[in-house]
């Protein structure tokens, strides 16, 4: 115990008690700040400060050029509304919020119908589509067919 003359001991305890959880605290904040550093490094959101428009088109352009390469052929490729109805409307229009990102992030539901060749195109083709920043909230094949449903995020 660390005793300075002319206090009482409880005193002194007390006052280096206060110290520690000054310092304590002091180390923490610099913790905090270091990891919430870290994170926003290496956890970047990629829809960061992207437009939805611009995710769209990136995203339809994506899926029409590896259709080529993956001999898939695409017979429709629909925005829909958020409860799946497809309709002429601007694009602000039929984005909806994304939960708990206070505004910032709109989504739409991209719907695509094709048919494809041969069994690898169309893993070639799937393995591509979930290497873009979109949702794949969707997957049916049948035969030859197969629908694919996407969501596309942006500011």
């Amino acid at each position: 115990m660390l005793v300075v003359r002319g206090q009482k001991p409880k005193l002194a305890a007390a006052e280096a008690d206060a110290a520690r959880a000054q310092a304590n605290r002091q180390a923490l904040d610099a913790l905090s700040s270091r990891v919430r550093a870290i994170a926003g490094a290496t956890d970047r959101d990629p829809h960061a400060g992207k437009r939805l428009d611009r995710a769209l088109a990136e995203a339809v352009s994506a899926v029409m050029e590896r259709r080529v390469n993956d001999a898939i052929s695409i017979e429709s490729l629909s925005v829909t509304t958020g409860t799946g109805v497809t309709r002429a409307s601007p694009l602000a229009e039929m984005a909806r919020p994304v939960p708990y990102s206070g505004g910032q992030l709109r989504a739409v539901t991209l719907r695509i119908k094709g048919a494809y060749q041969h069994y690898q195109g169309l893993r070639d083709f799937l393995a591509s589509v979930r290497a873009l920043p979109v949702a794949v909230t969707g997957f049916a094949a049948s035969e030859r067919s197969f629908e694919l449903t996407l969501t596309v995020f942006g500011g």
